[in-house]
């Protein structure tokens, strides 16, 4: 088994020399097992190895005898170990999650704290070969595409799984002749769980018809593909790069170079947009059907709109714009000199002095202070090259999204506009610095 973890580190470049690890050991074979093996290889990798456990309470006595197990093993074993106390049926309520999700939640959440405590660069954990073969055939009964028939990745950020390549009997093997003790969740010989049903009825039933390697060629398979997901990942996410304008709380699509991909990109490159808009939230509750919405969406007419998971989809002409609503996006601040006003993403200041860093510059004697940094009111108008024009009519114009017209930034006077600060960058040529009058100066810093 050692042979084995040893080639799935260096084949996923899991560990570099010198790196600090962190182990989840919750008691059980595999966790135990994995510390045992991590601590063999110590001195090649030049490791530095703590333990953490979380135990979960949902076991009574047996919960408190697996973190009893796990303290005298690592007190043997001369292994830090960090212990947390997590109160899964609470979390699950709060949250309105199954207990298996807010478990896992709740075990990442302590993973990644510790990590971050004891200034360790990876977080070992324990899944197997057999556990990747059984999270594929759990994700293909959920229904599910490419992406959730690779299993269980080999690294996923910080975490890694140095076992995802060594089956289930292999590790109770070297438990065995390393004599390491470990206790058995008697919660898994049941059928309570999706998992349970088909690690202890399903994976029986294939291995009676199949061959008892059929785990490893399900898990290995699950690799193949994401290598593939991984090729097609990278293609669209560089797809979406050139496809998409990037704002803060929005990503913008062009709709002819969408509709014009395959349709497996087009929906790759929706979900990239989407994963980038919702930052750590990612794609979670995100499903194809959303997917295929945003696609209607943007086969359909002008102004069609849906809401979506924490955002929602808008077609604004040749534009596919994802935004997420922003409450009480107006804003009004009177601008006083030398005194930054610092908005997401922009901070704008105003100078009476002569500056090189300026932005714009604007003719003082005609601004008759304060100017206002705000959103729209009704009535606003600016006056450009062609004529003094209604803001609105401005914005409609230029195609500006309706969402971002109620919170783009403008420097104002009154219900005059000085200054449009959206991509276009306009000003109000009445306004503006001449050899003849006094100036003022404006800085927006992005």
């Amino acid at each position: 088994m050692l042979a084995t973890i040893r080639k799935t580190i260096y084949k996923f470049n899991m560990l570099a020399p010198g790196d600090g690890v962190v182990v989840g050991i919750s008691g059980g074979v595999d966790s135990v097992s994995l510390l045992s093996a991590l601590l063999e290889l110590q001195e090649e990798f030049q490791l530095t190895i703590s333990a953490i456990h979380i135990n979960h309470n949902l076991r009574g006595k047996a919960s408190a005898r697996d973190e009893r197990l796990v303290q005298a093993l690592c007190d043997k074993l001369e292994v830090p170990l960090f212990t947390y106390q997590a109160n899964v049926m609470d979390f699950a309520a709060d949250n309105k999650l199954g207990i298996e999700e807010a478990g896992r939640k709740l075990r990442y959440k302590y993973l990644h704290q510790t990590r971050s405590e004891v200034g360790a660069v990876k977080i070992a954990v324990g899944h197997n070969q057999d556990d990747s073969a059984e999270t594929l055939l759990l994700n293909l009964f959920r229904g599910t595409g490419l992406r959730g028939l690779c299993g269980i990745p080999p690294v996923n950020g910080s975490v890694i799984r140095p076992l995802i390549e060594v089956s289930r009997s292999e590790i109770e093997t070297y438990a065995e002749k390393k004599a390491l003790p470990y206790t058995i969740d008697e919660t898994n010989a049941g059928l309570d769980y999706n998992r349970n049903v088909i690690r202890n009825s399903i994976m029986p039933l294939i291995h009676s018809h199949f061959g008892n390697t059929t785990s490893d060629v399900i898990a290995r398979n699950a690799l193949f593909m994401r290598d593939e997901e991984d090729f097609l990942d990278s293609f669209s996410r560089e797809k979406s790069g050139m496809l998409a304008y990037r704002f803060s709380c929005e990503k913008i699509l062009l709709i002819e170079e969408l509709v014009s991909l395959p349709v497996a990109i087009a929906r790759r490159v929706i979900r990239a947009a989407i994963s980038e808009l919702r930052c750590e939230m990612g794609l979670e509750d995100i499903t194809f059907s959303h997917v295929e919405s945003i696609i209607d969406i943007a086969r359909g007419r002008t102004g069609r709109e849906v809401s979506l998971p924490g955002f929602k989809a808008r077609r604004e002409y040749e534009h596919l714009i994802l935004y997420k609503e922003q409450e009480n996006s107006g804003f009004c601040y009177v601008l006083e000199p030398d005194s930054p006003i610092r908005l997401t993403g922009l901070t704008v200041t105003l100078s009476l002095n002569p500056t090189s860093h300026y932005t714009h510059s604007f003719n003082y004697d005609k601004v008759n202070m304060p100017l206002e940094l705000r959103t729209r009111h009704p009535g606003d108008r600016i006056t450009l090259p062609g004529g003094t024009k209604k803001l609105q009519d401005y914005f409609t114009d230029t195609k500006t999204p309706r969402h971002r017209r109620d919170s783009t930034p403008l420097l104002a006077h009154g219900s005059d506009i000085l200054w449009i600060m959206d991509s276009l960058d306009r000003i109000n040529i009445a306004y503006q610095a001449d050899e003849n009058h006094r100036a003022c100066w404006v800085t927006a810093i992005r």
